[in-house]
C-alpha cells in the first residue's frame, strides 16, 4: 500500500513583478506596452547605438559599466579569438548536419548551443576553467603545476585525451599547436594577471608533459577572469562569442544536397 504524501506549503511569498537592473524601459503614454525610451544600466540606448559599439555593449549589459580602452581592446581580440571553433568542432558539425538536412533554421542556433554546452572544448569547460583560476592563481603557478602533474601521472585513467584540469590538456592526442598560437597572440598584447599566471603553469606542466597545452576554453577562460566576469557570465560570453562562426557553417550548408555531408556507413555503428 502506497504511503500517503502529505502536502505542506513551503511558505515561499514569491513576487509580484519581475525586476531587472539592466535594462529600463520608460512606457509610451498612448501605449503602456510600447516604450518611449530604453536606458541600459543608465545609458541612453540612443546613445549607445550611436557612439559606442557591440563589443562594448556587450561588456556593459554584462559588468554594469562601460570597459576602459585596454579591457575593449582585449575583450575586441578575444572575441575574435574565438569567433569559429572550427568546421571539425561537433557544435559546427551539429549545425551543417542540422542545415543540410533541412532542419527549421530557428532550431539551428539552439541544437548547436546543446553540443557547444559540453565540458571537453565546450562552454561548460570555460565556467570549470574560470573557477579553477579563481581559486588558484593567487598561489605560485609552479607550485599549482606540480600537484597537477603528480595527479595526472597518478591517474589510472589513460583512455582519451588528458585534461590535467579544464581549460588545459591534450587535443586528441598531443598540445593543440594553433591554439597556442592563439595564446601567446593574446598575450603580446596584454600581459594581464591571468593569462600570464596560466602561461606560467603551463610552461611547468608541457616541460614535463608535452603533450598538455592550451585549450581554447582556456584561453577564454582565463582572458574573461582578467576581464572581471564570472564563471556563470564567462560561460554565456564564450557561447556568444562562438556563435558567428557556427551561424555562418550552417548557413553555408542550408542548399547544399542531404548528401553534401557524410554519412557513416553500416560498418561504423556498434550496438553493444
Amino acid at each position: 500500500m502506497k504511503k500517503k504524501i502529505e502536502e505542506q506549503n513551503r511558505g515561499d511569498d514569491f513576487c509580484e513583478h519581475f525586476s531587472t537592473s539592466i535594462w529600463k524601459e520608460t512606457p509610451s503614454e498612448e501605449n503602456p506596452y510600447h516604450t518611449e525610451n530604453a536606458h541600459c544600466h543608465g545609458y541612453n540606448h540612443l546613445d549607445l547605438i550611436n557612439g559606442r559599439n557591440f563589443s562594448e555593449v556587450i561588456f556593459l549589459i554584462f559588468k554594469g559599466e562601460l570597459p576602459t580602452a585596454e579591457q575593449t581592446r582585449l575583450f575586441d581580440r578575444l572575441l575574435v579569438t574565438l569567433i569559429h571553433p572550427g568546421p571539425r568542432h561537433p557544435a559546427c558539425r551539429a549545425a551543417m548536419s542540422a542545415a543540410t538536412s533541412k532542419t527549421h533554421v530557428g532550431h539551428i542556433l539552439p541544437l548547436a548551443l546543446n553540443v557547444l554546452g559540453g565540458e571537453h572544448n565546450g562552454s561548460h569547460e570555460v565556467y570549470r576553467c574560470m573557477k579553477f583560476i579563481l581559486q588558484k592563481q593567487h598561489s605560485p603557478a609552479e607550485q599549482v603545476a606540480k600537484k597537477l602533474i603528480l595527479a595526472v601521472n597518478d591517474s589510472a585513467d589513460t583512455e582519451g585525451d588528458i585534461t590535467i584540469t579544464p581549460g588545459f590538456g591534450s587535443l586528441f592526442g598531443s598540445a593543440d599547436q594553433y591554439t597556442s598560437v592563439l595564446a601567446h597572440n593574446l598575450m603580446k598584447a596584454h600581459q594581464t594577471p591571468a593569462l600570464s599566471w596560466c602561461d606560467s603553469l603551463l610552461q611547468t606542466i608541457s616541460a614535463e608533459r608535452p603533450e598538455i597545452g592550451w585549450r581554447i576554453t582556456g584561453i577564454a577562460a582565463a582572458a574573461l577572469c582578467d576581464l572581471g566576469f564570472s564563471p556563470y557570465q564567462g560561460e554565456l560570453c564564450y557561447q556568444i562569442a562562438s556563435l558567428p562562426g557556427i551561424a555562418a557553417q550552417a548557413a553555408e550548408k542550408s542548399d547544399a544536397e542531404l548528401t553534401a555531408m557524410p554519412f557513416l556507413p553500416e560498418d561504423r555503428y556498434v550496438i553493444e
